[in-house]
């Protein structure tokens, strides 16, 4: 009988027996199709067990989501003899993923804890729709440890343009995730400093990403330098939730917008904040975003806005109020609300003066004056107080301008 099992073991090992048994565990706990090109080498030592895989493929054969030439893992046996996997370096060649991850995590009953270090080589990484282009990693290269510097570099390929990037941090010994020094570095050829992010530290309290302090800079096409800056920072992506005591984005000299007490859920759409916000030559602004402005009859027109309120959002209903702004010199304030689906907009403004003859032209000589016909799909509805209203020769005080022309209601 004893001879028997011996056999059936040796027939076992060199028939593709540990592969199979891998792959149908793997399989199970990634919840997807696993193959492995060859049987796994297996290198016995005094310290630990070294298990090669080669051509490691996880999900179909036409597109798999994760594969690499080879995959080493490196387990304790102290770690093993108690039931757990915990590798102490995994070194994945030309690993290639391809995100956002489908598959499952389960691990059974053992306990899987990240390795001490990994090493990557010549990695590439593809994500679909980032702002609406494929964003590729490639000849990534580098190493990630548990306990100290890491760091990772490659090329990126987005929207017809490369170049590279650089990506440290120095993890922190602590029960609960904790990084500090985190910087990434995105260039081009042309401007090797296009991105630059530093979080001095960041740490991990329950379910929350805690970040202190986040500073990003960045050249802003038509614009020059950008930088935004966050403080105390608060990140839940489970429930989809971000929360910052304040911060300040600066693009060139042209916009500045400082928020406060920010509590939103970006998949809803629902929370607030307080904001201040500065903008100077808003026509050029709004062509350089892709929204240029009708032409004004004063070019000088619409050269200073601020603006200092909150806003509030609750899906599909929203809110903005304007405690305290300015447009060319002339005080405002007002609440603005409605809906985005469908659109349905109402105004509630007061302006101290408006003068129309900076953005209409003024009315002929013994004309009647007419404000231009909306669209019959106009969405706004409301009413804007005015003080005192300039338009050519005609003064005018305490004037309404009401919009009851939209079918839609907030």
């Amino acid at each position: 009988m004893l001879i028997f099992v011996v056999l059936g073991a040796v027939l076992f090992w060199f028939w593709g027996g540990p592969r199979y048994v891998l792959e149908k565990i793997f399989a199970a706990r990634l919840q997807q199709p696993v193959h492995l090109a060859a049987d796994p080498e297996w290198h016995w030592g005094k310290q630990e067990l070294r298990i090669s895989l080669a051509g490691l493929r996880v999900g179909p054969a036409a597109h798999p989501q994760f594969s690499a030439n080879r995959l080493t893992v490196a387990l304790g046996w102290h770690s093993l003899l108690h039931g757990q996997l915990q590798p102490r370096q995994i070194v994945l060649d030309a690993p290639v993923l391809d995100g956002p991850w489908k598959g499952g995590g389960s691990v059974g009953g053992a306990v899987l804890s990240l390795p001490v270090k990994m090493i990557v080589r010549d990695g590439t990484l593809r994500w679909p729709d980032v702002l609406g282009h494929i964003l590729s990693l490639t000849a990534v290269n580098g190493q990630v440890l548990a306990t100290g510097p890491s760091q990772l570099a490659g090329d990126w390929h987005w929207r017809e343009k490369v170049g590279r990037w650089h990506f440290a941090v120095e993890m922190a010994p602590a029960p609960a995730l904790s990084a500090r020094n985190i910087s990434l570095q995105v260039g081009t050829t042309i401007d090797p400093m296009l991105l630059q992010v530093a979080i001095p530290t960041l740490q991990s309290a329950v379910k929350d990403m805690v970040v202190p302090t986040l500073h990003v800079r960045w050249q802003a096409r038509g614009h020059g330098p950008a930088q935004l800056r966050l403080q105390a920072l608060r990140l839940n992506l489970a429930q989809s939730q971000l929360a910052v005591q304040e911060g300040a984005l600066r693009a060139g000299n042209d916009l500045v917008l400082q928020v406060q007490a920010v509590d939103l859920n970006w998949k809803t759409l629902q929370g607030h904040l307080a904001y201040q916000l500065g903008i100077r030559r808003l026509p050029r602004l709004a062509t350089r975003w892709g929204l240029p402005l009708p032409q004004l009859t004063d070019p000088n027109a619409l050269q200073q806005l601020t603006s200092t309120g909150t806003v509030r959002l609750d899906t599909p209903h929203f809110q903005w109020t304007v405690t305290q702004g300015e447009l060319d010199h002339s005080a405002w304030m007002g609440k603005i609300s409605g809906t985005w689906r469908p659109l349905a907009i109402d105004v509630n403004l007061h302006m101290a003066q408006l003068n129309l003859g900076q953005y209409l032209p003024a009315p002929q000589a013994g004309t009647a004056a007419q404000l231009p016909a909306l669209p019959q799909q106009w969405p706004v509805t409301g009413e804007i107080h005015v003080a005192k209203l300039l338009w050519g020769k005609m003064r005018a005080r305490d004037l309404v301008i009401r919009s009851t022309s939209s079918k839609a209601r907030p």
